[in-house]
């Protein structure tokens, strides 16, 4: 008794926990069976299990549940779960199966799948896995959440075999699975099966089959699935639109889509604001009237959102507008500094932009590098390219991709300083076989008439693309600038005869 009071006392003294939004149907696990009780301290909660070791019979069902509802909030839930785990009787388990289904739900929700599948093999009674959805849906949910989308299937299957009850979140999640599987087929397996249990029409299993026949190309059903669904939320229209989005970009159904949601009075959230700001057609008006309704709306100043406005201006070449968008943000994040970064990819203060990246306190990644390196490139910013190079590699410890070498490629190419373009190429290994990189290194030798260094490249080149005409084209073209006319003959006669 001393114990399970100390826990509820501590919960009692905690201050209410203002009420947060349901995760996302695609992420969430199954629900709790009840509503659990107030959390408890971490610090009580170790406490307590610390004296549960030293007095293990005082573990008592009373006991057990608070602490259960408790593990969720502790900053190290799997190694506490771990030290509750290691004194709980296997007979009080089966004694109260309801403690069984919390323990399996929580391992579940932590992504602990191995555990809670023994506990659902080994610990529930053979009726409890038969008459009740809740084990079943914390397996495939959590099998579904950690991508382990055959094992999720699997069950749903076996839920079939044994006679299981199904349920519209059985459905939802087992979609979900088939979402990250890419699979159609076994998708329109369980669209039957939710027709057959008269679930066909409920909101989040039409949501969750709108998304798979969306990611799996059937955009024709997903929309008929939409059309169908008798009562759409907010969500719905985003499903919707975050699948017509990603096939194709703002196609004339996005747009009418998009228009329809906003009549209807239902708002896009964030993920589908950036997305339709990064499909736009740069020549049409949509980005915007996006951008419009993101201002009317406040939301310009949302990471996602804010970040996806400055790449659309970009594109548009519209630094202005761009700089206006993020010189605005009260809160930058490394997403939006890459893309102001990118969007100065013809402009010369692009360094003075990562200098400022820099001094924010920010470390810039791989993509701020790809950014900045191919602007160096495009300016012709040699010295400020190189040095930024050696930061990546020493300073910020970063390994360089085919991609940041490329750029150096093209610009030391550019320069005229050819031979420093193939030592550095020589350096790294990666790039011996690269195409992009020695077809870099190919036209750069060609325009500043380096043969020795061009024959390697193009050797090099005839064997990795055999059938990539523009290389014996460059080489041609180096020799005839360069009036080597009898190896200009060779070429031309081994192109004929290839």
């Amino acid at each position: 008794m001393a114990l399970t009071a100390a826990v509820t006392h501590a919960s009692r003294a905690l201050p209410r926990r203002r009420h947060r939004r349901a995760p996302a149907p695609s992420t969430r696990l199954a629900p709790p069976l009840t509503a659990p009780p107030p959390p408890t301290r971490p610090a009580t909660l170790d406490r307590v299990l610390s004296d549960l070791e030293a007095q293990p019979r005082l573990l008592t069902p009373s006991l057990l549940a608070p602490l259960l509802a408790a593990l969720p909030l502790h900053p190290s839930p799997r190694r506490r779960l771990a030290a509750l785990r290691g004194l709980l009787p296997v007979s009080l388990l089966h004694r109260h199966p309801d403690l069984a289904l919390r323990l399996l739900h929580l391992h579940a929700s932590l992504g602990l799948l191995a555990y809670a599948h023994h506990i659902f093999d080994h610990l529930l009674p053979a009726r409890t896995r038969r008459e009740r959805v809740f084990p079943w849906n914390c397996l495939i949910a959590g099998y579904a959440h950690v991508g382990r989308y055959d094992d999720a299937l699997a069950l749903y299957l076996q839920m079939d075999e044994e006679g299981a009850p199904r349920d519209g979140f059985t459905f939802e999640s087992a979609l979900r699975a088939c979402t990250g599987a890419r699979s159609a087929e076994l998708g329109r397996a369980v669209h039957r099966g939710a027709v057959s249990a008269g679930l066909a029409a409920d909101v989040s299993v039409c949501d969750a089959l709108v998304e798979m026949y969306a990611q799996c190309g059937d955009m024709a059903m997903a929309r008929k699935v939409f059309d169908a669904t008798p009562e759409r939320d907010a969500v719905s229209w985003n499903v919707m639109l975050a699948g017509l989005l990603g096939h194709g970009g703002l196609s004339p159904q996005a747009t009418e889509v998009w228009r329809r949601m906003l009549g209807e009075g239902h708002k896009p959230d964030s993920v589908v604001l950036s997305t339709m700001l990064c499909h736009h057609p740069d020549e049409g008006k949509q980005g915007l009237e996006v951008h419009a309704w993101v201002i009317r709306h406040g939301l310009e100043t949302e990471l996602s959102v804010a970040s996806a406005l400055i790449g659309m201006y970009s594109r548009k070449n519209e630094l202005g507008h761009a700089l206006s968008v993020f010189e605005s943000m009260p809160v930058r994040d490394l997403a939006s500094w890459n893309a102001i970064i990118s969007a100065h990819n013809q402009d010369f203060r692009v360094l003075m932009m990562f200098r400022r990246m820099v001094d924010s306190g920010l470390q810039p990644n791989e993509a701020t590098f790809v950014a900045v390196l191919s602007a160096c490139d495009n300016l012709g910013l040699v010295e400020g390219g190189m040095r930024l190079f050696s930061e990546m590699e020493n300073k910020y410890r970063i390994q360089p991709t085919v991609q940041h070498c490329t750029s150096v490629v093209n610009m030391l190419g550019k320069a005229g300083m050819v031979n420093e373009a193939y030592e550095f190429m020589s350096k790294r290994m990666c790039l011996s076989s690269e195409p992009t990189a020695l077809r870099a290194l190919l036209r750069a030798s060609s325009a500043h008439g380096n043969i020795r260094t061009g024959e390697v490249a193009a050797k090099k080149l005839f064997a990795l693309e055999p059938d990539n005409a523009h290389n014996f084209v460059t080489l041609i073209k180096m020799y005839e600038n360069t009036g080597k006319l009898e190896e200009l003959e060779n070429v031309k006669k081994e192109d004929d005869e290839g």
